[in-house]
């Protein structure tokens, strides 16, 4: 089995253009990604008026630009999304959308691949202003993995064509690339080592890798970012000035934002935010890339950042990049993490906090987050084979990163508190709308995060019900089909036709949330290690380092590998050390997180209810035992306080909520 994976990754990721979901549980979300949220998303960007912004510079339309200097971003990233979505099922609708939305980008780019849409309509004369604040490259990042994920779907090399010229352009109009040029917001990193692997073309690479070298080497970046603010300000009380020459309202929106981005957090946050900006920790931008041991700053532009550092070692194989991506992942997951897998604890900022800080009721928590620490973990994971990488993303995929869509994919949470008063609710859309796309995009390619092969090995890293053909250089075929009752039930089959005249070898994680895991290979049971107790020795009480990898080896011809993976309901402790989680426990069961509802527990203090040792805890009939486990809580009086999942929590209107609840012993 050859692999053709980065030169320093333990595997390659199978593409999901390869994978075939039939899982009952992800295959539902995929049908509601495609047939309801990419339309709603499109239908909001039209609404909110950022399509227009393209048709505006086209000429295809009169008016006015609305919206923040980066909302090139959210229409680019929907690009992405439907099509990803497209690479694996067909809509002509939908084509037509991304069809006509490449046509208006090739319009509106200029010949050089410039394409900004706030510069080109307000400062037509200016380029490359206020790096670290205005996402210049960050939405030319967000256009070319666009062009590189429809060219994947399509194979229509006239849309990368926008995207190659738009990074040409970067490498053209700043060949005098200081470290005042590296972006605020990263991302584009990520699209040209992307852009990289499909072209073969190195002068990507080599451009990404300049960018990442000279992040944090700024002197004086307090004067930098003064200088900055100081210009952006200017600049956004000119565009008022055009707003008002050309009788436009200011800008309009029926979406609210500040309901739901809320800036209450703890006392003196608003200083210890701007210091960060002063001395570049929101930014990264405090220290060079081999010194950033922890998270800290703006928590998606962390992950963003990690992801393409990951990247950029899997291409060159330097270990200290490495190590110093290892250091800070594990600072991460157990000092800077909620229980949920979310990040990100302060308000204002939308960053992490210090370590142990982990507030349930003004959690951030941004849904965006979430989604860039899986893609590091992916990364991670392909770089190392270490399982818990991948337990981490399967705890995040079910409950951070979930929760941020609604059941009929027309709501979002951009924040995502662990315990809310009843004020908080799901929105259509927002001023700022990187979440709804964002996570379009990812539940589109969740195939992509089931397996990984190497020359000898296939991996399998998620239990979601799948097939796919691995087509070997011989022209044998390796077939895979899954099977799995995940997240209600632990069990899993797995058929496995090995074409080769060879074995094959397997990786099988093992989640660190089960106990006395059974594992059948062809009826024969196979001996795995004693199960460890739960590390509770991290913040959220969650630990992914117990998840480990089984091997086993495979004979030629058909095999059927069965797991039964006990899924428990347990009681989760924090470290002592996250003051507002003493004396409380967290309800999980299996991978998912669960919490509770004050519209199902009416006559409870939801959030401020509590349970003690006597009460038994059992599962409770639902619309469909098969389908959604809800967990009860019965006193002995017999009232029962009912758990639902977390990430399903909100679509039934507003509601008190809590995860984390005090227990009595």
């Amino acid at each position: 089995m050859k692999s053709n994976s980065s030169p320093h990754s333990k595997s390659k990721e199978v593409h999901f253009s390869k994978i075939t979901i039939t899982d009952e549980f992800w295959k539902t979300k995929q049908e509601t990604n495609r047939n309801s949220a990419i339309l709603h998303q499109w239908e909001q960007l039209e609404k909110s008026k950022t399509i227009d912004n393209f048709r505006c510079l086209s000429g295809e339309k009169e008016g006015f630009r609305t919206g923040y200097f980066y909302t090139d971003s959210d229409s680019h990233k929907w690009a992405e999304a439907a099509s990803l979505i497209l690479t694996n099922s067909k809509s002509r609708k939908l084509e037509k959308l991304v069809e006509d939305y490449f046509n208006l980008i090739d319009k509106v780019q200029e010949d050089d691949g410039y394409i900004f849409t706030y510069n080109q309509f307000h400062f037509p004369e200016q380029r490359w202003k206020n790096f670290q604040i205005e996402h210049e490259l960050y939405c030319l990042g967000h256009l070319i993995e666009a062009t590189c994920a429809y060219y994947l779907a399509t194979g229509n090399k006239r849309i990368l064509e926008i995207g190659e010229t738009a990074a040409k352009l970067v490498i053209n109009g700043l060949s005098d690339f200081t470290a005042k040029h590296t972006p605020g917001h990263p991302e584009i990193e990520i699209a040209l080592i992307k852009l990289f692997r499909i072209t073969k073309e190195k002068c990507y690479l080599e451009l990404a890798e300049k960018i990442l070298e000279k992040r944090g080497r700024m002197k004086f970046f307090v004067l930098q970012i003064l200088k900055e603010n100081f210009s952006q300000s200017k600049r956004t009380k000119l565009v008022e000035k055009q707003r008002k020459t050309a009788s436009i309202d200011s800008m309009t929106s029926e979406t609210k934002i500040m309901s739901d981005l809320s800036k209450d957090g703890p006392s003196g946050l608003f200083i210890r935010t701007y210091l960060q900006f002063l001395s570049g920790k929101y930014f990264q931008q405090n220290a060079p890339i081999r010194k950033l041991n922890k998270p800290i700053g703006h928590s998606v532009r962390w992950g963003y950042l990690a992801t393409s550092i990951t990247m950029l070692f899997q291409e060159t194989g330097d270990e200290s990049l490495l190590n110093t991506l290892e250091e800070s992942w594990d600072h991460m997951v157990c000092k800077r993490m909620y229980v949920t897998g979310g990040i990100g604890s302060l308000p204002l900022s939308e960053g992490f906090g210090r370590d142990y800080e982990l507030n349930n009721r003004h959690a951030y928590n941004e849904t965006c987050a979430a989604i860039s620490s899986i893609y590091w973990s992916w990364e991670m994971l392909i770089a190392t084979g270490q399982a818990q990488y991948a337990d981490l993303m399967e705890w995040q995929l079910y409950n951070a990163f979930l929760v941020g869509m609604s059941e009929d994919g027309t709501t979002y949470f951009y924040r995502n508190p662990l315990e809310t008063n009843g004020n908080f609710e799901r929105k259509p859309w927002y001023k700022t709308a990187c979440c709804p796309s964002n996570i379009s995009r990812t539940l589109a390619k969740i195939g992509q995060y089931i397996y990984s092969i190497d020359d000898s090995t296939l991996w399998i890293h998620q239990y979601v019900g799948s097939s796919f053909n691995y087509d070997l250089e011989d022209g044998k075929v390796i077939s895979v089909s899954m099977k799995s009752g995940f997240p209600w039930k632990g069990n899993v089959k797995i058929t496995i036709d090995n074409g080769s005249e060879k074995k094959l070898a397997i990786k099988l994680r093992i989640p660190s949330w089960t106990r006395k895991a059974l594992i059948l290979v062809n009826g024969k049971e196979e001996s795995i290690p004693e199960f460890c107790e739960l590390d509770e020795s991290t913040a959220s009480g969650y630990s992914p380092y117990n998840s480990y990898y089984l091997p086993l080896e495979l004979d030629s011809g058909k095999s059927e590998i069965e797991m039964n993976l006990p899924m428990e309901t347990l009681l989760r402790k924090s470290d002592k050390r996250v003051k507002g989680n003493r004396g409380k426990i967290a309800l999980t069961r299996g991978p998912l997180v669960y919490c509770f509802e004050s519209i199902d527990n009416l006559t409870s203090d939801i959030p401020d209810s509590r349970i003690n040792s006597n009460m038994v805890i059992k599962k409770l009939s639902s619309d469909s035992e098969d389908k959604v486990v809800i967990l009860g809580i019965e006193d002995p009086s017999g009232e029962a306080l009912k758990a639902i999942p977390y990430f399903s929590w909100g679509n039934r209107g507003k509601t008190a909520m809590q995860v984390w609840i005090d227990y009595e012993k």
